[in-house]
């Protein structure tokens, strides 16, 4: 699907370059008309479609937006707060039915979320090694990765 992506681009550029006008509405106007075209025809030639996946695109970002701005202000807190509530732990978190690009992109959107960071990556037992800062429920700590990983896997690699 990326090349759907790539090509709707391709589109736009077209679009500013029949019409002359090199701004960047004219370019979102054109990536838009592109996004349109490549809309209608992906479901009928391909039987996948461009639109659903470039919004649940969307609907991922705007989770792992709102997950960072939480993890970013409760880390701001304790910084400027005098009192320490951090409870740190370095949690096992296995991942065996993912591939190794699904291993590699969930552990980077923890180690991007401030007070998470992914150590290690076991590849012989497919598992992960993620230190949390605010581990005081291990099972807590567990369901938020399991539904960042459930996120990711339906809204970015469907």
């Amino acid at each position: 699907m990326i090349w759907l992506f790539f090509l709707n681009i391709f589109l736009a550029v077209i679009y500013v370059a029949l019409t002359g006008y090199v701004n960047e509405w004219n370019f979102l106007l054109g990536f838009i008309l592109g996004f349109l075209i490549i809309a209608l025809y992906s479901r009928a030639l391909l039987g996948r479609s461009y639109a659903g996946k470039f919004l649940r695109l969307f609907s991922f970002a705007g989770f792992f937006i709102r997950i960072l701005i939480r993890a970013n202000l409760q880390v701001a807190w304790e910084v400027l707060t005098p009192r320490h509530k951090m409870t740190p732990r370095i949690v096992r978190y296995p991942v065996p039915d993912l591939t190794d690009v699904q291993i590699t992109t969930l552990a980077n959107a923890i180690s991007l979320t401030p007070g998470t960071l992914t150590c290690d990556v076991d590849n012989d037992q497919r598992v992960l090694y993620i230190h949390a800062m605010y581990a005081r429920d291990r099972d807590a700590v567990i369901r938020s990765l399991d539904e960042l990983k459930h996120r990711l896997m339906t809204e970015v690699f469907t």
